[in-house]
């Protein structure tokens, strides 16, 4: 049996690359050669104590292209051996109500939040090969797409999900994003192009580069709050207004940001997007009544978002390539997961890929 090299996490910011046994099709799957994988949340599952998946950690954000395949797989999703893909994180039932309907997050097979943590998903993507089960969720693309671009499939297909569904942004409407990273940027794409009159996003002093990159997606202005204060500002350049949407696209989980958010919606019919906070200090009741906003928890992607996300990927209109600024080698896994957050020698980064089949450092 042929080998391939994966990385696997042994513990916080410890990361070893090793050898494995090549996946094999069987008789109703597939294997992918994983040419990129994005960093979705890859900086905080480096940093933390909980242990990765093996082989591989997280790197769900993946594109490649399918060396081998069972019959059964190819007639199932409609490709053959050669064919680019763009692969989601969900392994889903395909029979409950939110398969039928392309909501593979609330699946309960892939809900692991609610299922005991037992998630069906896709091996992590910091690997040369992966398995593709019969019953995964890919999107097949155009040759002229690289592997890279077919990558932020899933982040640009989190901002369809997180800025249009959820936060109904859309012609006429103001939109404070929160955190210019890979979701971040992903939901100022979505936002522009479904017409939203106003974008705000807002970072930190080391997101520099990421939030130049928000503007060529199309942010109308860029917030430091280090160095300008966040309600004040966005007070002020909505004439006293506030934000149709703020957007919660921040990976520190920090209260300040959740509390903030209230103070910057507009009086009634605002909608506060946010995402998993363990415990608050306190809840702004008295803000979400007066204001009369809507809240709502949002997380992942639907089927259409990510198909939505690739077809303006495929279109070649947008400045993805340029702003994927670093890529990396397998081997250098932990430095990639350092720069998607900020940190080392790839801190100025935008997008970050991982290349398994790239030689040598960074490009």
């Amino acid at each position: 049996m042929d080998s391939m090299l994966a990385v696997v996490k042994l513990e916080a910011e410890r990361l070893e690359l090793r050898e494995f046994p090549q996946p094999e099709p069987g008789l109703d799957g597939a294997v992918l050669k994983v040419e990129a994988a994005g960093m979705c949340g890859a900086y905080g599952s480096f940093k933390s104590a909980r242990p990765g998946r093996s082989p591989g950690l997280q790197g769900h954000e993946n594109a490649g292209t399918i060396v081998a395949a069972s019959k059964i797989f190819q007639d199932r999703h409609g490709v053959t051996e050669g064919d680019l893909v763009a692969v989601e994180e969900y392994v889903p039932c395909y029979h409950c109500e939110y398969c039928r309907v392309g909501d593979y997050r609330n699946c309960f097979a892939t809900d692991r939040r609610n299922n005991g943590g037992a998630a069906s998903r896709i091996p992590g993507g910091f690997s040369q090969y992966i398995y593709l089960p019969p019953n995964v969720v890919l999107h097949k693309l155009p040759s002229t797409v690289s592997p890279s671009e077919a990558a932020l499939a899933l982040p640009i297909g989190n901002g369809v999900s997180w800025a249009c569904s959820a936060g109904e942004v859309g012609p006429g409407k103001t939109v404070v994003i929160q955190g210019p990273g890979s979701k971040g940027l992903g939901a100022t794409l979505a936002s522009k192009i479904y017409g939203a009159s106003n974008i705000i996003v807002t970072g930190l002093s080391r997101d520099k580069t990421r939030l130049e990159a928000a503007k060529k997606l199309g942010a109308d202005y860029t917030l430091d709050v280090e160095k300008q204060d966040f309600v004040s500002t966005i007070m002020e350049i909505t004439n006293g207004r506030g934000a149709d949407a703020v957007v919660d696209c921040t990976t520190g989980k920090s209260d300040r940001v959740f509390h903030q958010a209230f103070e910057v919606v507009k009086r009634r019919a605002g909608v506060i997007v946010t995402q998993q906070y363990n415990e608050l200090s306190s809840f702004p009741m008295k803000l979400l009544a007066d204001r009369f906003v809507t809240l709502r928890v949002c997380r992942g992607h639907s089927y259409t978002s990510v198909a939505m996300a690739l077809e303006w990927i495929a279109s070649g209109k947008y400045p993805l390539a340029e702003l994927i600024t670093h890529h990396y080698p397998l081997a250098r896994t932990d430095a990639a997961c350092l720069a998607s957050g900020g940190e080392g020698e790839g801190a100025d980064a935008a997008w970050v890929m991982v290349n398994p089949w790239l030689d040598g450092g960074t490009s």
